[in-house]
């Protein structure tokens, strides 16, 4: 991007304003926020230019910020902020300027840095009050799978495909009538077909390979196999490039004979967790395939898959208003026509994300928690293959079974995050568990934690476990630092750190100075360098 002087000189004769930010920046930059909270609010707000070396008047003065460096940021702000933005300096007959062209955010994807959405107010940046955000949040995103393919007919789309979503179509409905509608009428009935002609959904669910080749070539699904996950070269690969009704149960039997059966012991019976559990596998594929940005037309889904994990990455980020934070719980969707005809297939809940069924089915099979990421570019899932933790799930089902109580998603969700010493994030079903004897406080007031009881802990067989979880007694902590004295003569700070490697140091000063106050110990020196000893 190559901007003349005249283009320059331009800019400068307009008021800094939403899409203009003007800043000295003579020798270096030493604004309180960073550039990246700039460029993140200038993006927010449609996009713009963040020029260095002009004053706010519009005078250049030159700038020597970056000076040699300036072609690494647009890397770096890649990385930092996830947009691409422009660095480019421009010797100007005043002095040199640098020039940051930023884009406009992806719709309903605002830009954030550390954590803050950014907004202009005036000269100054503020985060993006609630309703700001919410909006942007929530920006038009044109359905992509309902817009019309331009001289796309039903003759160009899989007969197999569409007998395959008729039996599903008509078992749904109950309705046998459904297998004898021609291709026309079924897919006006579904909403694929109208008098502007065929929709995209159409061709990616139905439509021959040489029209997806023709039409849409990202529509494809790529499948890598890796005995060993550490190891880049893989030991087989296929890719689908296929109408999906087609080719939906071939993706799922691909990875099923590669499947891993895992037998374990429960009492007198045998019961058996596989590798890839089905349910959870093609939910994650019609995740993708539903929820994939098409617009990104260099991308695939592609599914990465060996003994240890089962990986799924879709091109584009969430939808609009969907997050990390709230993933499992909030329901969306970004192509609606295709979600539609999966619900009348009854693949699935046209709403829904379907995270929540994954998360759960793994949790449940004692795998742990899956793994989710998400950047401007693709959302990746990740699915552990290998059982962590059976005792886990048969003692919750032991719970349940006694209590006459069966746990939601949302109740084993949260028992996993603490199986896994997570924070205990929904606090709604701390009373419901300590009355269950799911769990146990550890510690009082603000300091209070919560593990797992001491029936998971005995039920699983590691009762050591659960004492070191629950932590030394006050007075027995006491009695260490004792015997350490009556051994050792003198006690500095970092061998009571060495002693108890879990309590911070003001915990431990708090012991300490408790024994002083009964008078059995007593500090010799300074604070920093002194030592404790017994009092005689």
């Amino acid at each position: 991007m190559m901007t003349t002087i005249e283009e320059f000189n331009k800019w400068l004769e307009r008021p800094e304003g939403l899409h203009l930010e003007f800043k000295e920046a003579k020798a270096e930059w030493s604004d309180k926020h960073a550039i990246e909270d700039y460029c993140a609010a200038l993006s927010n707000e449609g996009g713009g230019k963040l020029i260095f070396g002009v004053r706010n008047n519009g005078d250049v003065v030159g700038t020597n910020a970056f000076s040699g460096t300036y072609n690494k940021l647009s890397n770096d702000l890649m990385v930092k902020i996830g947009i691409r933005i422009d660095v480019e300096e421009l010797k100007h007959p005043d002095g040199r300027v640098l020039i940051f062209h930023v884009s406009n955010h992806y719709i309903g994807k605002p830009i954030k840095h550390k954590g803050i959405y950014w907004m202009r107010a005036g000269e100054s940046l503020t985060a993006m009050d609630e309703k700001t955000l919410s909006n942007k949040l929530n920006e038009a995103n044109p359905d992509f799978s309902c817009q019309i393919v331009k001289d796309l007919g039903v003759s160009d789309l899989e007969e197999t495909a569409l007998e395959n979503f008729k039996r599903l179509w008509a078992k749904k409905a109950q309705r046998e009538d459904y297998l004898s509608f021609t291709n026309d009428k079924m897919l006006r009935a579904i909403g694929l077909l109208s008098d502007s002609g065929l929709n995209y959904a159409s061709l990616i669910l139905f439509g021959k390979k040489s029209k997806i080749d023709q039409f849409l070539a990202c529509s494809e699904i790529i499948f890598e196999w890796r005995q060993d996950p550490r190891k880049t070269p893989y030991d087989f690969r296929i890719n689908w490039r296929e109408p999906f009704f087609k080719i939906y149960d071939l993706v799922w039997e691909t990875i099923n004979v590669r499947n891993l059966r895992f037998p374990f012991q429960e009492g007198l019976f045998q019961r058996e967790v596989y590798a890839f559990s089905e349910k959870p596998i093609r939910e994650a594929l019609l995740n993708a395939v539903t929820h994939r940005d098409y617009t990104l037309n260099s991308q695939s889904i592609f599914i990465m898959a060996s003994p240890e994990e089962f990986v799924i990455e879709s091109p584009g980020g969430f939808p609009a208003g969907i997050t990390l934070d709230n993933v499992l719980f909030k329901k969306a969707w970004r192509n609606r026509c295709i979600a539609e005809t999966f619900e009348k297939a009854g693949l699935v809940e046209r709403s829904g994300q379907g995270m929540d069924d994954i998360f759960g089915n793994t949790i449940r099979e004692g795998k742990g928690m899956p793994d989710l990421s998400e950047d401007s570019f693709s959302v990746k899932l990740k699915i552990p293959a290998q059982v962590k933790d059976k005792n886990f799930i048969l003692f919750l089902e032991k719970v349940a079974k006694e209590k006459q109580f069966p746990l939601s998603f949302e109740e084993i969700y949260e028992l996993e995050k603490i199986r896994e010493n997570k924070k205990f994030g929904n606090l709604k079903f701390k009373n419901k568990f300590l009355e269950l004897g799911i769990i146990e406080q550890v510690g009082r007031t603000s300091g209070a934690r919560y593990i797992l009881s001491h029936k998971y802990y005995v039920f699983e067989g590691k009762i050591g476990k659960h004492t070191r979880l629950t932590g030394i007694p006050r007075e027995k902590e006491k009695e260490f630092i004792l015997k350490h004295l009556e051994k050792n003569e003198k006690g500095f700070m970092k061998d009571f750190k060495d002693i108890f490697p879990e309590l911070k140091m003001m915990d431990i000063s708090n012991l300490l100075q408790e024994l002083k106050a009964t008078r059995i110990i007593e500090h010799v020196g300074s604070s920093r360098n002194g030592y404790w000893k017994l009092q005689k």
